[in-house]
């Protein structure tokens, strides 16, 4: 009787980190790596799941090193992340013009993608002022200051599920947003958005 034999090799791979995907419950499950214009998904450790989250933003020039598990052949393996080091920030890849291969990052220079927080008083008592640092750190997180900005407005009239918020473009409403799914809000409606409005 054949068992399943399990091979694995270490890697340590360098590519442009695209951002992170999570579980419903918001803990970080793997991470995105473009590499010569192919994307690879890679597992997190566990050990690394709570140190990265605030440490990368999207368009990092990354190395991953972890191992490669093959079940049976080759061309079947799972990519497992145990260290993350970066290599350089998404910045000095903007103004390097000559590397030609970081595709994302010239499309975020330009403000494109604009979020219009509440700031009446409903709305500022009711969570605006941490929703607005929340929304701060998180730009930050997914490498989209530089494209989305924060700009506070007057009542948006839904002051009884305050606190409220507008995405644009596409003029999505928000109203009490839950601060554990503001990443993959703003990841879902800005990456998408602006690339494929880039």
């Amino acid at each position: 009787m054949d068992s399943v034999h399990y091979q694995s090799l270490s890697f340590q791979l360098e590519g442009q980190f695209l951002g992170f995907i999570s579980k419903p419950n918001g803990q970080l499950k793997s991470l995105r790596l473009s590499i010569d214009k192919r994307e690879l998904r890679i597992k997190l450790d566990k050990g690394l799941r709570g140190s990265l989250g605030t440490g990368l933003a999207s368009g990092d020039w990354i190395q991953v090193l972890g191992e490669q598990k093959f079940k049976g052949s080759f061309s079947e393996f799972k990519l497992k992340a145990f260290q993350v080091n970066r290599l350089s920030c998404s910045l000095e890849c903007k103004e390097n013009k000559t590397t030609n291969s970081l595709e994302t990052a010239p499309s975020s220079c330009s403000k494109k993608g604009k979020i219009l927080l509440c700031n009446k008083s409903d709305c500022a008592k009711n969570g605006g002022r941490q929703l607005y640092e929340e929304l701060q750190k998180t730009l930050c997180r997914l490498g989209l200051e530089e494209s989305v900005t924060i700009q506070k407005t007057s009542c948006q009239k839904r002051c009884s599920k305050a606190p409220n918020m507008i995405l644009m473009p596409g003029k999505a409403k928000c109203s009490k947003p839950n601060p554990k799914t503001i990443d993959n809000l703003l990841r879902d409606h800005y990456l998408e958005t602006l690339q494929n409005n880039g």
